[in-house]
């Protein structure tokens, strides 16, 4: 028996009758603003789909390196017969891949799956490129999937993290930044030549951190390059 949390996140009852958490392996789903009465977010649209797939169901989870997390929960690649749950959610654009080692077994499958939800424009990917948005409005739009479109007026690589840092205003720790986590850095070649003073729009989820809003991408084609900066 299943019952669903959110779009990553589940609660299973095993054979022996006890009740496990299961954070689902290499993707992330939007966050859900539980304080809201608003269910239109792409957080809600994800536990929807997760909930048509796995909810009341007997699913087989498949661990990895590390079987649980700091939080005490099960860390599982989700079947529901035979669909792969984690990749369904991202294939259908309503999660994005991410890379936490070692669990790592199907990174590569689940990262292709997202190169081809941006492409064709399904779930959030697609609302996102129907909602233009200048960087300065970007913190407007915290929790919802946008396009937001500037010049990139700074290229930072943070040496101990490794993290990229894209930033759109003077204020680097308050203006609209684009994140490129490892190891998906791997994937930008010279970003520094290829995005500094140049015009671009970013495709995804806005997100807040200590207030500032942002978009943490993982592959270069959520990054148009418009123009050079003028």
């Amino acid at each position: 028996m299943t019952r669903v949390i959110d779009g990553d996140t589940i609660v299973v009852r095993t054979r022996d009758e006890r009740e496990e958490t299961v954070r689902y392996i290499g993707i992330n789903a939007p966050e859900i603003d539980w304080e809201s009465d608003d269910r239109r977010g792409p957080g809600w649209a994800a536990r929807t789909l997760n909930q048509r797939l796995v909810a009341g169901q007997v699913v087989r989870l498949e661990l990895d390196a590390e079987p649980r997390d700091s939080h005490g929960r099960l860390l599982a690649y989700v079947y529901a017969g035979d669909v792969f749950v984690n990749a369904r959610l991202v294939e259908e654009g309503w999660a994005v891949t991410v890379r936490i080692p070692p669990n790592d077994r199907h990174f590569h499958l689940l990262l292709d799956r997202q190169r081809a939800a941006l492409a064709a424009g399904r779930g959030f990917w697609g609302e996102a490129a129907a909602q233009l948005v200048d960087w300065q409005a970007a913190g407007e739009y915290i929790g919802l999937p946008a396009t937001v479109e500037g010049v990139v007026r700074r290229v930072h690589r943070d040496r101990q993290s490794g993290i990229i840092f894209l930033n759109f205003g003077p204020n680097p720790r308050r203006d609209f930044t684009v994140v490129i986590r490892p190891p998906f850095g791997e994937l930008f070649l010279s970003p520094e030549e290829r995005y500094l003073n140049r015009r671009v729009r970013v495709r995804g989820i806005v997100e807040a951190f200590q207030g500032q809003p942002q978009i943490v991408v993982q592959l270069p084609e959520q990054i148009e390059v418009i123009s050079s900066s003028r």
